[in-house]
């Protein structure tokens, strides 16, 4: 099951010693260690700020909620920062923005109650820009550090080329971290088990998802190479075993052929691997180093790019050729408006923000699959993430289990809008919220389901993953383990959900009533509406056929006893899909199919795999990633050689 990682382990002993900075205008310090709050994307972030009488001793970040994948690298940069340059007014850590925000703030709260004025701090010497120019060399150069920039540089090195691979962030981050696993149809692990994969099928899952908006002939590239991609990303230290569908929550799934190879080490450990052996082999990496711009001689052709090194100097890189992997554009909100439209959901990767996109388009590449973004599955507003977890810490999680089971669901209007029984088909289900007015809606369940719950534990409503028991089936996702026998032990015990869900009434996210009616004043939608839907679904339950959207009324769940419960979640993107147009060889291309020189587009930046929605089978936006980026590395160091 996908899932919005929590970080549990609370207490982080981020203490800073002083270190040289500048001076303040601030003439002396009421000694002493005072504490502060600031608001971050999962919640508070309590920090700890240690002063003398004339400097800023200590930063400590005592308490955070973040995914600490992401955070990690702003809770060591930020508060040692804030100690060497005795000001809170220190940039933020790219891709980790809202928790470097909230540190930041949380120290500006805790030099308040101190009696210090921040903005006194912020006069502080102003660096001169750094006009420094750094000019190097290479044949091939990688923009983004992600599962399809790290495969593209570690091939090229491979293939007998010198490679430099540049980075935004300070350390490997993007979707492919945070990934459960990838696609293929033929891996060795697929053949010694006699569970390949029918090609045809997988070619027809990708035309039924684009409606023939796909580069066919690509597709079927991608395909016939996934399994040579898994087995490469195994012996670089890429770790990924064979999981059964449905073993990760997508019980929609569990019949459906077996291509997902799950990381086994988690998606992080995998292209902190395949960076780091890029590293042993000679390559050169440069961390927190964004491309600013493509390099073209007087012809128009690509020559190599232009990057910000993290001193603020530039960095000119000369190339043969250039391959972008910089993940799409999905925390760019313009963009997203622009392609999208409203209302949209920014993905789950703030940093990408549509950098390679513009750069392929300014050399002359064609735009190709701009419109196409992965929602999938459904999660809470970030703000109100935040009010969940300052109620209950991170026991707000649990009410991820409403929306895995075939419950009446209903848009803001009240209104029933899909099969409830394909809840669990995340991709098909994430696209239909999206869909719908707000992209919201609610799942709506009643005190039976709850007792049932608690006397018997969720298995008396569905088993999801008692077909596991005794095949224990396990992955990384988001970081974490995925373990069926966890699961199956957790779904047969009985839990109390009412004491969390009677807390969480006062967020706005969850809402009880004794009638119907009542609940949908408490939501602020037509009373009638969501009575007609309740009888409607409850009649085709007790009828055994679903006249309006043909669900299964066996796995249908009645609405009819007292109180009443709604949850509310919002569409989840994953991230955007697209952007530009692309050949088979992961080549850019103009808008009439001519190659652009010099320049690949590999992952989330290519377009031509989807049409407007994701794929419904286990590991397709990974496996295109790391295959189209593997590719993209042998293509360039072949056309060099």
């Amino acid at each position: 099951m996908k899932k919005q990682k929590m970080w549990r382990g609370l207490i982080v002993p981020l203490i800073l010693m002083s270190m040289a900075g500048c001076q303040s205008t601030q003439a002396a310090y009421q000694a002493g260690t005072y504490e502060g709050i600031g608001k971050g994307k999962n919640g508070d972030v309590k920090v700890e700020v240690t002063l003398s009488k004339d400097k800023i001793e200590k930063v400590q970040v005592l308490e955070h909620h973040e995914t600490q994948d992401i955070a990690e690298a702003a809770l060591e940069k930020i508060p040692a920062n804030i100690v060497k340059s005795q000001t809170t007014n220190v940039d933020a850590v790219a891709g980790a923005t809202v928790i470097s925000d909230a540190i930041k703030d949380g120290a500006n709260d805790a030099l308040i109650k101190a009696g210090v004025d921040p903005a006194k701090l912020v006069a502080k010497e102003t660096k001169e820009e750094n006009k420094e120019i750094e000019q190097i060399e290479t044949d091939v150069v990688v923009i983004g550090a992600g599962a399809a920039g790290s495969a593209a540089a570690l091939t090229a090195k491979q293939n007998g080329v010198e490679v430099v691979l540049l980075e935004k962030t300070a350390k490997p981050m993007g979707a492919g971290t945070l990934a459960g696993g990838m696609f293929a149809a033929d891996s060795k692990q697929q053949v010694e088990e006699n569970a390949t994969v029918d090609k045809e099928w997988l070619y027809d899952r990708y035309k039924e998802a684009s409606q023939g908006h796909m580069n066919s002939i690509l597709v079927r590239e991608i395909i016939d190479n996934a399994g040579q991609t898994v087995d490469w990303l195994n012996e670089n230290g890429a770790k990924m075993s064979l999981v059964q569908a449905g073993a990760g929550g997508g019980y929609e799934h569990r019949d459906a052929p077996t291509t997902l190879h799950g990381y086994q080490e988690g998606g992080t450990v995998a292209i902190t691997n395949l960076v780091n052996n890029l590293e042993q082999a000679g390559g050169k990496v440069y961390f927190s180093t964004p491309a600013t711009e493509l390099r073209t001689n007087k012809e128009g052709k690509v020559i190599g790019v232009k990057a910000k090194k993290e001193d603020g100097s530039t960095l000119e890189v000369t190339a043969k050729s250039v391959i972008l992997a910089c993940g799409g554009y999905g925390g760019n909100q313009e963009m997203l408006d622009n392609y999208l439209g409203t209302p949209n959901t920014q993905g789950e990767i703030a940093h990408n923000t549509g950098d390679g996109l513009q750069m392929a388009w300014s050399a002359g590449a064609g735009k190709y699959g701009t419109g196409t973004t992965q929602y999938f599955w459904e999660t809470f507003k970030n703000e109100e993430i935040g009010q969940m977890a300052e109620l209950v810490g991170g026991d707000w999680f649990a009410l991820n289990a409403f929306s895995a089971y075939p419950n009446l669901r209903v848009n803001i209007f009240g209104q029933r809008f899909s099969d409830e029984t394909d809840a669990s088909l995340y991709s098909v289900h994430g696209a239909e919220i999206a869909s719908q007015p707000k992209q919201t809606e609610y799942v709506i369940f009643d005190q039976g389901m709850l007792d049932t719950i608690k006397e018997s534990g969720t298995v008396a409503i569905e088993d999801t993953y008692g077909r596991f028991e005794g095949n224990r089936q396990f992955f990384y996702e988001f970081n974490e383990p995925n373990d069926t026998d966890d699961f199956i032990k957790r779904q047969n015990t009985p839990t109390d959900f009412t004491p969390l869900l009677d807390q969480l009434t006062k967020t706005g996210v969850v809402f009880k009533a004794n009638s119907v009616s009542e609940l949908a004043e408490q939501m602020g939608m037509d009373g009638a509406n969501l009575s007609a839907s309740v009888t409607q679904y409850n009649t085709a339950k007790a009828q055994g056929k679903d006249d309006l959207f043909f669900s299964d009324p066996e796995r249908m769940i009645s609405v009819s006893k007292g109180p009443f419960y709604a949850v509310k979640y919002v569409a989840r993107n994953l991230g955007t899909l697209g952007g530009v147009r692309i050949n088979d060889q992961i080549q850019a291309v103009t808008p009439e199919g001519e190659v652009v020189d010099n320049l690949y587009v590999a992952g989330a930046d290519a377009g031509g795999m989807y049409g407007s929605a994701y794929v419904d089978f286990e590991g397709g936006t990974l496996g295109f990633a790391y295959t189209s980026g593997r590719l993209a590395g042998k293509n360039a160091a072949e056309s060099i050689k």
